[in-house]
């Protein structure tokens, strides 16, 4: 039996105190705002309220996510974490702590499939983290494999450590729908309220009306061409698509996508892309982020058990398209094919 554990933990919101007020001017027509960050697109569009501040005050957030998670930026938590690997615990931030014992959470009993941002030395010997892709040998993943294990992080309240000196996290796989959490709690306290925000990050969505809209369309990318396959209808949710047609390679004939399956130290293999919605709650971003990778690296009768678990936690349905192209749902929803429109 799998077991997923969701810790329901605060968001922290930086900057302007715990309640944050935009008072400005009612702006009736929808404000849309690009950036790039986390090596991706960041689109934000939002309606009512003072809609271009609370743009930039949620781009500001996403960034304050970046500063802390990043495993490139010389002076993130991450990159600390990673540079004392196997030297002790070191003090880290409440926020920081939190987040990482989210990530630990979401744990399968059985030793099947689980999420792990300890994988790090096996995507670095694949080539994932400097882009200088390969086929490592199966003696190179057997040998990095043992330390690549989420058990290499301990987190004693403000504290962390990476046991082996060779290990390494990567908080790719949660942190933008850990910012999606972060702007979702503070839309929150925005006074007056937007009537809707839609944000966009790298295919992790927030869709956001304070309860007023339940008939969001969700539309699901097709991953083996242009469009859409169909749509979903959803009320306000997180929305967190793992798939392995944006960060993949071929090597004779064979596509590797950057999703490493933890019990094989090998990309997976068995899924398209995975779609899991999950409601508005806190770390819920989180988790639903994380938990797109695990049924994206299970088999259908273990996406079927992993859903049981999770449908009393937050996940409200998951959509899915198997190696072979079949689609299928989990939960109360339907997928809505683009022929049956």
């Amino acid at each position: 039996m799998k077991k997923v554990i969701a810790a329901v933990l605060a968001v922290v919101v930086l900057t302007m105190g715990t309640i944050a007020l935009i008072r400005g001017r009612n702006t009736p027509e929808p404000v849309t705002s690009t950036y790039f960050l986390m090596d991706t697109v960041l689109t934000i569009k939002t309606t009512g309220g003072d809609a271009a501040a609370i743009n930039d005050h949620l781009h500001e957030l996403a960034l304050q996510v970046d500063a802390m998670t990043s495993y490139y930026e010389a002076g993130s938590e991450t990159t600390h974490l990673n540079a004392s690997a196997g030297t002790g615990p070191i003090p880290v931030s409440d926020e920081y702590a939190n987040l990482l014992r989210t990530a630990l959470s979401v744990e399968l009993t059985g030793g099947e499939k689980t999420f792990d941002i300890c994988i790090s030395p096996v995507s670095s010997l694949w080539g994932f983290t400097t882009k200088e892709f390969r086929v490592p040998s199966p003696g190179e993943i057997a040998s990095v494999l043992p330390y690549s294990q989420p058990d290499q992080l301990v987190v004693s309240g403000t504290s962390a450590a990476l046991k082996d000196p060779r290990a390494r996290i990567d908080l790719g796989g949660i942190a933008k729908g850990y910012s999606l959490d972060v702007m979702e709690a503070y839309l929150r306290t925005v006074s007056p309220q937007p009537s809707q925000v839609i944000v966009d990050f790298g295919g992790n969505l927030l869709l956001y009306s304070a309860g007023r809209k339940t008939d969001w369309k969700v539309g699901i990318r097709d991953p083996r061409g242009d469009g859409i396959i169909g749509y979903v209808v959803s009320g306000d949710a997180f929305v967190a698509t793992s798939g392995d047609y944006q960060r993949y390679f071929e090597k004779d004939g064979t596509r590797y996508c950057h999703i490493i399956d933890p019990s094989t130290g090998y990309p997976a293999r068995l899924n398209q892309s995975a779609t899991v919605i999950t409601s508005l709650d806190a770390m819920h971003g989180a988790m639903g982020d994380a938990l797109g990778k695990v049924f994206f690296c299970s088999d259908a009768a273990h996406q079927q058990e992993l859903y049981a678990e999770t449908s009393k936690q937050g996940v409200v349905g998951v959509v899915l398209v198997d190696a072979g192209g079949a689609r299928s749902t989990l939960g109360p929803i339907t997928l809505v094919s683009t022929g049956d429109q």
